[in-house]
């Protein structure tokens, strides 16, 4: 979790980029065919120009001490819109970033607050909605020293969907260090919106076993087993994106402490499992993250069965 100590530095410039998916070709070249569930491709809107993203801030995070200096991104959107997880599900595309630093400057990944799940008419997809935070920490050279001024340049790059999604792009900047007004603003942002982002399995007195694989016939269904007093309240799993595999998220789910996860290997029948699996238990409205190597001898003997 991040230490609490927030200032914002940033200013909205209007997005510089924004398309309407519509179903005619090309329109939707940019929305993601999850494994044959289809895209996020739906009706037109009366203006090209119109950006669903009401206000973009670009916030910095303690960068008063040595280490990473924590950013993030403050979206607020228009009523009924929606962004996408890092996991969008079975159609979207997850907000994704370009930096622009000092030389000697580099930049982590994205970070996501706990989404909201979305299921309509056997589809799944995890969305943000409202106002949305998403952190980055960026990391500066050795010789970088806390007083220095420097400038950074963020373009987001997003898909927003309601009946219809639109696609674009929003540059906001920040300039360290930053001015006291900058420094109240946010930390209020900080507190509000810190309780949304996930948390160590151990704050939940939860731990998980290894999964284990079972091949289908035409998936691996893994399966994860939960302990600890609270496993049978763990009400969801969210499963974050796996590499050369297509997640079911239909089929994902969390009862009576056992996480349920089919994925198919895009690889084809007779490809392994992944060799872990990383996703959020969801527990009284809270996300907490799990990592779970999949058993590989259990995998290996079923693999050689199927």
């Amino acid at each position: 979790m991040y230490k609490i100590r927030a200032f914002l530095a940033g200013f909205v410039v209007p997005a510089l980029v924004v398309g309407v998916l519509t179903g005619f070709p090309g329109a939707g070249q940019r929305t993601a065919d999850r494994g044959g569930h289809g895209t996020a491709c739906f009706t037109d809107q009366e203006s090209d120009s119109f950006s669903p993203l009401r206000k973009v801030d670009l916030l910095v995070l303690d960068a008063g001490g040595p280490g990473p200096i924590k950013m993030g991104i403050l979206v607020d959107l228009e009523p009924g819109w929606h962004l996408y997880w890092t996991n969008p599900g079975d159609a979207g595309l997850a907000p994704a970033i370009r930096w622009t630093l000092p030389p000697g400057f580099s930049a982590g990944p994205l970070l996501h607050p706990v989404p909201e799940k979305a299921v309509e008419e056997g589809l799944v997809s995890y969305e943000h909605r409202g106002s949305v935070l998403f952190l980055c920490e960026i990391m500066p050279p050795p010789s970088y020293g806390a007083a220095e001024t420097w400038k950074a340049t963020a373009v987001l790059e997003w898909m927003a969907c309601r009946e219809s999604c639109v696609v674009g792009e929003t540059t906001v900047r920040a300039v360290l260090p930053p001015a006291a007004e900058s420094l109240r603003k946010g930390r209020l942002a900080a507190e509000t919106f810190a309780p949304r982002f996930p948390r160590p399995l151990s704050a939940s007195g939860l731990m998980a076993g290894p999964g284990r694989a079972e091949w289908t016939g035409s998936a691996w269904r893994i399966e994860i087993v939960l302990s600890g007093p609270r496993a049978g309240e763990a009400a969801d799993f969210f499963p974050y994106p796996l590499e050369n595999y297509v997640i079911e998220n239909a089929g994902v789910s969390c009862h009576d402490g056992k996480i349920l996860l089919p994925v198919v290997p895009s690889g084809g029948t007779g490809s392994p499992p992944p060799a872990e699996v990383r996703g959020l238990v969801i527990l009284a409205g809270a996300g907490y993250e799990v990592t779970a190597p999949v058993a590989s001898g259990e995998s290996k003997r079923l693999l050689q069965r199927s």
